[in-house]
């Protein structure tokens, strides 16, 4: 074994030109959320002398966000363990790193992960897994640091197309609309099929949208999310669906629904989260009955059963909660919600930052809100709301809370409260058919 560089021009332990291969591979895949990540596993058993093939493994798991996936990616680095003693430092920090996400201190491993770049600005897998973490610990919530980040290593990676989707989408999440468009443009004029550029572009229609040229574009998108990596396709044609619902046309939502998001790959949680919310947001948005729906809600509490064990993050726990309750699933519910306020009395770092002030009673909220208790979803939220980017997901996603909580101040009779809270909410945004006609329920 010797150092050599990869094609990033970074030191990496490697005994063939295979192995350097395969993980300027995985990096080019992960980067861009493309088809091809997951050979990242089959070149584990090929190399498994590589720490580094065994570390990409390991990443490649800790992404999948259940105990299975987990206990999958603790092989992978006791695997690659004893390859430290000849490793590059850069390979020694980032087994140091994805231990302490497998251990859940998305804190301590983001803060390795800039460590990581601040030696290696070139090191676009290590940022690719921050930006993950961020989202883990709420994308909006750390927004600022995200964009930090981003900035120090944009004159190293100037002309990137994939770190340069990624800078966008910090810009984006901090609020910088002009910004996020400048940066995402300059990426797709070098590569246009790019999946994760293209989900910066609906986060800034979700935004600005004044011409409502937003559910056009996005179409066009389709074609190519359809090509790509599964859960870039789902989560991207989750965005138009989502589209789709703030214009009004819950029929075309359906329609994302049933054909991209949800059934192709049910087991990934991605796929649950993002069928969850869009069908959670079709119905808040006035949608008429429909067998089918029942029948899909009936598939995802399946799932959402699965993950009563499972802790990640409040984000996901609330999706699932919702599932279980609107199929009236009473005991499982209750399973989870008591797991839920287990998590949130540990009184460990992560537990004291979002499963305690704020988790907790967003997932009980949820759970009420589904049972048509309007009134208890929006007493517990009062208190948590303002704070709700600390439980995980992207600004577009944690607008599911918000939406959540503006109809159950509706529906329990609190008008003015509703209209004055969701006026706060779109101060800066585009107003959407859906936006105008929440305005006119709350007169």
């Amino acid at each position: 074994m010797t150092t050599r560089l990869d094609a990033r021009g970074l030191p990496m332990t490697a005994a063939s030109d295979a192995e350097l291969a395969s993980v300027d591979w995985f990096t080019a895949r992960l980067a861009r959320i493309d088809r091809g990540a997951e050979a990242i596993l089959e070149d584990a058993k090929t190399f498994p002398g590589s720490p580094m093939v065994q570390l990409g493994a390991a990443a490649f798991c800790l992404f999948g966000q259940i105990g299975a996936s987990d206990k999958a990616a603790a092989s992978y680095l006791s695997a690659a363990k004893p390859l430290l003693a000849s490793a590059t430092p850069r390979e020694a920090l980032l087994h140091h790193a994805l231990a302490l996400w497998a251990d859940k201190d998305h804190l301590g491993a983001v803060a390795a992960l800039e460590e990581m770049t601040q030696r290696w600005p070139r090191d676009l897998l290590a940022a690719k897994i921050a930006e993950f973490l961020y989202y883990v610990l709420g994308q909006q919530q750390e927004g600022p640091r995200f964009r930090a980040h981003m900035a120090r290593l944009a004159d190293a990676n100037a002309d990137d197309p994939d770190f340069l989707a990624t800078y966008a989408f910090a810009h984006e999440l901090c609020g910088d609309v002009d910004a996020a468009r400048r940066t995402v443009e300059r990426a797709l004029a070098i590569e246009p099929r790019n999946p994760w550029a293209h989900h910066c572009v609906a986060h800034i229609y979700l935004r600005r949208d004044e011409r409502h040229q937003g559910v056009e574009i996005l179409e066009g998108f389709l074609p190519v999310w359809m090509s790509v990596g599964r859960v870039i396709h789902c989560h991207n044609a989750w965005h138009l669906g989502v589209a789709h619902v703030a214009e009004l046309n819950r029929a075309r939502a359906l329609e994302i629904l049933a054909s991209h998001v949800w059934g192709i790959t049910p087991e990934l949680v991605v796929e649950q989260a993002d069928a969850i919310a869009l069908l959670w947001r079709i119905e808040m948005a006035g949608a008429a009955g429909d067998s089918r729906k029942d029948d899909v809600w009936a598939a995802l509490a399946d799932r959402a059963e699965t993950h009563i064990e499972d802790r990640y993050m409040p984000f996901l726990d609330a999706h699932f909660a919702f599932a279980l309750a609107r199929t009236g699933r009473a005991a499982a519910l209750e399973n989870l919600l008591a797991r839920v306020r287990a998590r949130a009395a540990q009184g460990d770092a992560e537990a004291a930052r979002s499963w305690a002030p704020v988790g907790s009673a967003l997932i009980q909220a949820c759970a009420a809100y589904a049972q048509d208790d309007a009134a208890r979803c929006a007493a517990l939220l009062d208190p948590v709301i303002a704070h709700v980017t600390l439980v995980g997901g992207s600004d577009a996603q944690v607008d599911l809370f918000r939406q959540t909580y503006f109809c159950a101040l509706l529906e329990s009779g609190r008008k003015a409260e509703a209209r004055a809270y969701w006026a706060a909410m779109t101060e800066a945004k585009t107003l959407s058919p859906l936006d105008r006609r929440w305005f006119g329920l709350a007169r």
